[in-house]
């Protein structure tokens, strides 16, 4: 009978870390969809922000623990850091809603939120394919569609600014919201930041 072939547990804790990811992505597009009904909610992607901590912590200290691993230390050190950095600025940016006193959700915040939560699902479809990253060149095309979402985002971002300095009579209001759609922005480049990692990992085995 053959045996099956345990995954390594660097690709295990990934794809739990993803697993975490886009918990927190569902949680950030419900707050900001509803919001300020979902305001209590607030608090949560703290909870979420603090777990992915944990997370990297345990990844890092079996890291430094191994002598070996199925992809190089650094490469794995930088996915790790560029996956947490994704529920980082989504917590930076529910708590700016809090912070400036925002009270009425803007057009172009929701379509953010959905590209984010459309942009977790492949980086969580990306981080389960990588085991197989030297076999199967998924892992590069989904890569690939991360960047296409993350320049989506850009146009929206663009229409967003465009039409906040055009049509608001209210420069605090304005202002307010750049903040706002720069960390939103943000969330979007640190799915592709983590992509790009993947991508280098993969050409570099070419």
């Amino acid at each position: 009978m053959a045996r099956i072939k345990k995954e390594d547990i660097f690709y295990t804790l990934l794809k739990e870390f993803a697993d975490h990811i886009v918990e927190a992505s569902n949680e950030y597009e419900r707050i900001i969809h509803d919001y300020p009904e979902t305001f209590a909610r607030i608090p949560q992607m703290k909870v979420y922000e603090s777990e992915c901590d944990h997370k990297v912590k345990r990844i890092m200290k079996e890291l430094y623990a191994s002598f070996i691993t199925p992809i190089e230390r650094e490469d794995i050190s930088e996915l790790t850091l560029k996956l947490d950095d994704i529920v980082d600025d989504m917590n930076g940016v529910v708590l700016r809603l809090d912070l400036f006193n925002i009270q009425d959700m803007r057009d172009e915040a929701l379509q953010l939120a959905g590209l984010t939560t459309r942009c977790v699902e492949k980086v969580h479809q990306m981080v389960y394919a990588l085991p197989n990253y030297k076999k199967d060149l998924t892992v590069m095309e989904l890569a690939h569609d991360i960047s296409t979402i993350e320049d989506e985002g850009d146009a929206v971002y663009a229409t967003a600014v465009r039409r906040l300095f055009r049509d608001e009579e209210n420069g605090r209001t304005s202002v307010t919201w750049l903040r706002v759609f720069d960390r939103m922005e943000g969330v979007l480049d640190a799915c592709d930041r983590a992509a790009g990692v993947v991508r280098y990992v993969v050409m570099k085995s070419a």
